[in-house]
């Protein structure tokens, strides 16, 4: 199975932007804005006059990004997750070139107002790719059970049954599978913290880390949260 590098990713990422700006060229700029779904979503379309990106430009307004897996879906991830996330590219707890910038640029009341935007979003997912059937087993095995012998837990001890997520934790299920392989990387290498994923991500073998990446993104979402 073939993973996208983080450089490549990024590439991939930094690519998009032009063609994606040109889309969005045709929105005016947002005022700053309360905390409330509604002004979130015009900061998802239009940015803020600061010159804050609009979300949409790689995360979709449906939350549900580009399907390449260099964007997460955000769309229905708690409110509590996204704003902390935020919070870690603005401390640096979280490194990424492309969304310290963007956090940084917006303030509370907007890192809100988006968080509840997609919070409360409901896109259509595309039916992920076929993946080998031992892969897909192997998968569920590690989220179900984890690996003992490696000191892996399992992942719904943490993410919740079947992945559904337990806020402020997120869902897993229906995550793209490239993205979560990339930030088992990003845990590993010390640019995204947290003491317990940075332990789960050194003991969890390069191909388990692939199989649970795979078994999640085609387990469905709950229908609600």
């Amino acid at each position: 199975m073939r993973i996208m590098k983080p450089m490549i990713i990024f590439q991939k990422a930094a690519l998009a932007l032009p063609f994606l700006a040109a889309a969005l060229a045709i929105y005016p700029a947002a005022e700053p804005l309360a905390a409330d779904a509604n002004a979130g979503a015009q900061i998802v379309a239009q940015g803020t006059k600061s010159g804050g990106v609009a979300c949409a430009r790689c995360h979709g307004f449906d939350g549900m990004a580009d399907g390449s897996g260099a964007f997460p879906k955000l769309a229905g991830q708690s409110a509590e997750y996204l704003e902390s996330e935020m919070h870690a590219y603005v401390s640096g707890n979280r490194k990424n070139a492309l969304m310290q910038p963007i956090a940084k640029g917006l303030n509370e009341a907007e890192i809100k107002a988006v968080a509840q935007y997609y919070a409360a979003s409901h896109g259509t997912s595309v039916a992920p790719g076929a993946q080998p059937a031992e892969v897909i087993v192997r998968g569920q095995q590690v989220a179900k059970e984890g690996d003992p012998g490696a000191n892996v837990l399992a992942c719904e001890t943490c993410h919740g049954p079947n992945g559904q997520g337990n806020p402020p934790i997120p869902y897993l299920a229906s995550q793209y599978r490239q993205y979560t392989v990339l930030q088992m990387q990003m845990y590993r290498q010390g640019l995204r913290k947290s003491d317990l994923m940075a332990e789960l991500a050194r003991n969890l073998r390069e191909q388990d880390a692939v199989a649970v990446a795979a078994y999640y993104e085609q387990v469905a979402r709950a229908a609600s949260k």
